[in-house]
């Protein structure tokens, strides 16, 4: 079983009484002991950013597009623009299919991100708690689907056998990017440098043919 931390400060609580969802208020790693907001704790460089964020998005689109399906493009914003909640986002195109395809495309974001930082060296904990705290609108999509194909809700139990644990959405993430690493790499190097790519652009640079 693994252990989640509820993280108690007031983003995580709602305002009034009642909790957050859980994908807003659970993460696997402890929250800094210290920290205003996520930008602060984790610290990057705008350097490391733009690759984090490119990172993040490029794994969203590989698995998505590993399943068969399309993306309109990728985005990473600049950092001085105020219009989008997001500092970045993929395009998804409309598609049917098998429900866990698009939890582990939702997932893959957050995961990439640890797994990006542990592979260059970058990794800190309160890196990979903003990771996690910063990914919980993929995680709300990850909970829609279950709810909407399952009528499950998504859970924080730690259960690895449990398909609608996030801990075993976790396990199944982490072992589809291990055949697709190169890729994502590949395509959030072009994402970093251009900030922008249409889908078709996007896909063949990540070697899907299109």
């Amino acid at each position: 079983m693994s252990l989640w931390h509820a993280n108690d400060d007031a983003l995580a609580l709602d305002a009034a009484e009642a909790e957050w969802a859980p994908w807003v208020r659970y993460t696997r790693t402890p929250p800094p002991a210290t920290w205003t907001d996520t930008e602060s704790a984790s610290a990057y460089t705008p350097q490391e950013r733009t690759l984090n964020s490119a990172v993040h998005e490029a794994a969203h689109a590989v698995l998505y597009m590993a399943e068969g399906y399309r993306i309109g493009g990728i985005t990473l914003h600049a950092p001085d623009d105020d219009g989008h909640t997001g500092q970045a986002e993929v395009e998804y195109l409309p598609a049917s299919g098998p429900w866990l395809g698009h939890v582990l495309a939702f997932a893959a974001g957050e995961r990439a991100e640890v797994r990006w930082l542990w592979g260059t060296g970058r990794w800190t904990m309160a890196r990979a708690w903003a990771a996690e705290r910063l990914a919980w609108r993929d995680r709300s999509q990850v909970a829609h689907t279950l709810k909407t194909c399952h009528d499950r809700e998504l859970t924080f139990n730690g259960d690895h056998q449990d398909w609608a644990d996030y801990a075993w959405i976790m396990d199944r993430t982490d072992e589809a990017l291990d055949p697709l690493w190169e890729r994502i790499l590949t395509l959030a190097d072009h994402v970093a440098e251009h900030r922008h790519l249409s889908g078709q652009k996007a896909a063949r640079i990540a070697g899907f043919g299109v």
